[in-house]
């Protein structure tokens, strides 16, 4: 007799998790190469750098938009609008959190060398690095919204756990 296995989606913890994940290793992959190219000795080390508040800050932020993501796909707003909205959201909770940040001296980043910064704490001089991440955080909210992960029947959890255990019962 064939086995029925249900799936589920992943839960909003689990997507916050992996958005929190992602956002830190995208900043350290970000930091090493920008500094390969924009630092006068290079960074033939490719030393990346970020704070544990980028997991909190990239995982609220991306599950933010993911949730505008959900409503803006249903009114039919198309991608290349949908970019900017997200472009917008993320610059404006970059300072919204650098700004709470900055009351502890907690805030790692300091964008006032360059010419189109806002108190520091963002810089429009990167929204040609962002624009391309939220591109593809579209699609990865389309994709991690789709996933279906098997989830067995407990009678089914209770064979297998008693297989791995070598215990036999049927």
């Amino acid at each position: 007799m064939g086995s029925k296995t249900d799936s589920r989606g992943l839960t909003a913890a689990e997507r916050l998790f992996f958005y929190g994940m992602h956002g830190l290793f995208d900043e350290i992959v970000f930091t090493a190469l920008y500094d390969v190219v924009y630092e006068p000795d290079g960074n033939k080390q490719l030393k990346g750098y970020s704070t544990i508040f980028s997991f909190f800050i990239y995982g609220v932020c991306s599950y933010m938009v993911e949730r505008m993501y959900v409503r803006l796909k249903d009114y039919g707003v198309p991608f290349k609008i949908r970019i900017f909205i997200y472009l917008a959201v993320l610059y404006s909770w970059e300072f919204s959190c650098g700004l709470l940040l900055r009351q502890f001296d907690a805030c790692s980043w300091d964008y006032s060398h360059y010419q189109y910064n806002l108190m520091g704490l963002i810089t429009l001089e990167y929204a040609i690095f962002w624009l391309p991440l939220c591109a593809w955080n579209d699609v990865l909210y389309k994709y991690l919204l789709s996933l279906k992960l098997p989830q067995h029947s407990t009678r089914e959890k209770s064979k297998w756990i008693s297989k791995r255990n070598l215990i036999f019962v049927s």
